[in-house]
Formats: structure tokens, C-alpha cells, sequence
């Protein structure tokens, strides 16, 4: 096959920096020379950084059920009909809180690590969370009466129940 017929056959766009083709017929230059299209504000800023100074994730709390949700509270997941595959794998799981966001449109999305999870501690430290909305989550009471949590009925062990190995 000459390298003619090749080309013939390879895609239908030939140079993507070339003339394309306008209303009418007519040819459109390089659309990176074009000017981009206005934009109306309404006279305010797209960001206003005052605003965004009132805002801190790790300080800031959700109502959920009458209890304020912020940093370090414990909620368990209940994912909605807008979960993904991976949240539903959550269900039922206790989270801890590690902050509270609120996004440009006023929606509001509470980052969380999963206590059950080993390796939360890392997800935590190197900033991976689930997110989920404040809907989807029931605060808990209490990390001493959650099953699973850190002290959650903690009860003295006996020296025959040593996990350390005495040799």
C-alpha cells in the first residue's frame, strides 16, 4: 500500500491546526488565536478570597440530626440512591469526621476515614477520604460505645491473653 492510500485511510483529521471548515463553508483560522467567549458575573468576582477566608475544613461542623458534625465525630455511613459501587461497600461502617467542606454551589461534603480501616492513619496523612453528604451519615453518640472505634468496650486483659510472645 502506497503511503498516499495509507493516509487515505488513517482518521478523518488531517492537521488539527489547519483551516477547518465554518458556517457556510467558510474557513475558521487556529482556534487557539480565536478569542474565548465572555463571560458575565454579574460585576463579582469569580473568586472572592475574603470569602474563602470564613471557610475551614477542619474547624467548621454540619448540622445532621440536631448533633454539629465537625473534625474527629463519629458517623456511620449510609450511602443513598447516588452512591457509587465503591460507597456501598460502606454501608453500616463507622467513619471518623476529618473535616467539612462546602463547595462553590453551597453543597456541603464531609470527608471521612473509615475506623475499621488499618490503614486510616495513612489515608489520613496523606489526605484520602470518602466523601459523602451530610444526608448520608448518622452522628454517634459516643467513640467509647461504638463498636470497633478506639476504647469501644475496652476490657482489661488477663496476662494469659498477652499478645506479646514471653520468649
Amino acid at each position: 500500500m502506497s503511503p498516499g492510500d495509507l493516509q487515505q485511510l488513517h482518521g478523518l483529521l488531517r492537521d488539527p491546526h489547519g483551516p477547518r471548515p465554518g458556517p457556510a463553508g467558510s474557513a475558521v483560522g487556529d482556534l487557539r488565536d480565536a478569542e474565548p467567549a465572555a463571560f458575565d458575573t454579574g460585576g463579582a468576582p469569580w473568586w472572592d478570597p475574603a470569602a474563602d477566608a470564613a471557610v475551614s475544613p477542619g474547624s467548621d461542623a454540619v448540622m445532621i440530626e440536631g448533633v454539629a458534625v465537625a473534625k474527629g465525630s463519629l458517623v456511620r455511613v449510609h450511602p443513598s440512591r447516588r452512591a457509587d459501587a465503591q460507597d456501598l461497600f460502606f454501608a453500616g461502617q463507622v467513619a471518623r469526621v476529618t473535616a467539612v467542606l462546602s463547595d462553590v454551589d453551597g453543597g456541603v461534603h464531609v470527608a471521612l476515614v473509615l475506623v475499621d480501616d488499618p490503614a486510616a492513619d495513612m489515608h489520613d496523612w496523606y489526605g484520602r477520604y470518602f466523601y459523602f453528604a451530610p444526608d448520608e451519615l448518622e452522628p454517634l453518640p459516643d467513640s467509647t460505645d461504638v463498636p470497633g472505634t478506639p476504647g469501644a468496650f475496652e476490657t482489661p486483659q488477663s496476662p494469659e491473653h498477652r499478645k506479646e510472645n514471653p520468649s
